[in-house]
């Protein structure tokens, strides 16, 4: 969200009232909420399709995101329960059998007696097999929904890593998702994802080796590789336009352009002002400005001019 601050201390808007920012500043926040509310309705859509996929359980007819979750973990609570319930039955067999054996090395004789004990003493085998067997059944259930939570998590996080990467040109679309795919398999050959849980409460993807220490970036302060990091280290690096231009194009060689450079940017299949917003905030955060700084609203200025954002229809 822009702010009457952060957009005062752009010198491109100097010539705007304090009204007007206090205008954009209102348009910037309603936009946000707007955004945010959209984003939010998207991410329960693809949390409903992924409950779906990963448990079978289909989702009722106006039933809440929240509900469905509640409802599916409760099937897998049931299991729980029934898995409980069986140790406790061969508990209490178990106690049973303690019991006559007691009795009948106290000397009794009672044929009755000798029975329960034989009684007792199978029904203790049968519940040590169901127990066993449901067991087995609760641990691969379990697993396969952890594996499958946890692929869904990386998926999600390699989408947030690829967000405003742009292909040199010529590389039809069929291509790029290959290669997408492809560099995506090469990270995870690399090193296993993990979700480490911050102090904070928010959580850290992380990837460790085969020796299973956390693969380091060298080149940032040996700070854990993002998974972005380890992506532009696969093949697909020679194919992402990272802005650099080449010798003879008129700038010196190995120049680099500034994430303002409307080049550096393809808007072209935008149709709105908010798509384009959505687009060059992607772009901007990938490249590691923060929406609080001054130059991520300059740039975030430039961007929209350079590329006429302001001629599309707001939505």
């Amino acid at each position: 969200m822009l702010t009457v601050e952060m957009l005062q201390q752009n010198t491109q808007l100097s010539g705007l009232t304090v009204e007007q920012f206090k205008a954009i500043a209102e348009m910037s926040q309603n936009d946000e909420n707007t955004v945010i509310g959209t984003k939010i309705g998207a991410l329960h859509g693809q949390y409903d399709n992924d409950i779906l996929s990963i448990t079978g359980v289909a989702k009722n007819a106006g039933e809440k995101s929240y509900d469905y979750l509640k409802r599916v973990l409760n099937s897998y609570k049931a299991d729980h329960d029934s898995l409980k319930e069986t140790k406790t039955k061969l508990t209490n067999a178990e106690a049973k059998v303690t019991k006559l054996e007691k009795q009948i090395a106290d000397g009794t004789q009672d044929e009755s007696i000798k029975q329960q004990l034989k009684d007792a003493r199978t029904q203790v085998t049968q519940l040590q097999n169901q127990l066993s067997t449901k067991q087995k059944e609760f641990d691969d259930k379990k697993r396969e929904l952890e594996t499958q939570l946890q692929t869904t998590h990386v998926d999600y996080a390699f989408a947030s890593a690829i967000a405003g990467m742009k292909f040199k040109a010529n590389i039809p679309e069929g291509i790029q998702k290959t290669l997408l795919s492809a560099a995506k398999d090469e990270v995870l050959r690399r090193g296993t994802p993990e979700f480490q849980q911050m102090a904070d409460g928010s959580q850290r993807l992380v990837f460790r080796g085969a020796d299973g220490n956390v693969l380091n970036n060298p080149s940032n302060n040996l700070n854990p590789y993002t998974f972005q990091e380890l992506i532009m280290e696969t093949s697909i690096k020679d194919v992402i336009d990272t802005g650099k231009q080449q010798p003879g194009t008129g700038t010196k060689p190995g120049s680099q352009q500034q994430p303002g450079s409307s080049s550096a940017i393809d808007l072209s299949g935008v149709k709105t002002q908010v798509e384009a917003d959505r687009a060059i905030e992607a772009y901007l955060l990938n490249n590691g400005l923060t929406r609080d700084s001054e130059e991520f609203a300059t740039q975030l200025a430039t961007l929209r001019g350079e590329n006429n954002v302001s001629e599309l229809p707001i939505r």
